[in-house]
């Protein structure tokens, strides 16, 4: 199993979570988050509402996903996410190394489907 970790525009969340559906993502899950990438300056953003220089807001979409669906899905964030410019985003694909569903104890890729 895979996790895919994707940080991305909050303005692309509705198009990639409807295009990770269609294509038969397992289960998605959608963080509000702030970015600041590797240029944050401290004196330039905040996180505190209502203030000028706020840090961008930034969503995540988490999958777990079959290891043979991690590629296919992977393309489908970046083709729906992808602007070509600047802050796009980036995507972290990691092994799972076990799953266990707490209602029923499946556990493996019966844990994404039970």
């Amino acid at each position: 199993m895979r996790l895919l970790k994707a940080f991305i525009r909050i303005g692309c969340v509705d198009t990639v979570v409807r295009a990770l559906q269609k294509v038969g993502a397992p289960g998605i899950t959608i963080s509000h988050v702030h970015g600041v990438g590797y240029d944050y300056d401290p004196k330039q953003y905040t996180f505190a509402p209502g203030v000028e220089g706020k840090a961008p807001e930034v969503a995540k979409i988490e999958v777990v996903c079959r290891e043979d669906d991690a590629d296919r899905l992977l393309r489908t964030v970046i083709e729906t996410a992808g602007s070509g410019c600047r802050g796009d985003g980036i995507v972290f694909v990691t092994p799972v190394e076990r799953a266990v569903r707490i209602r029923n104890g499946a556990e493996g890729e019966m844990a994404l489907r039970s």
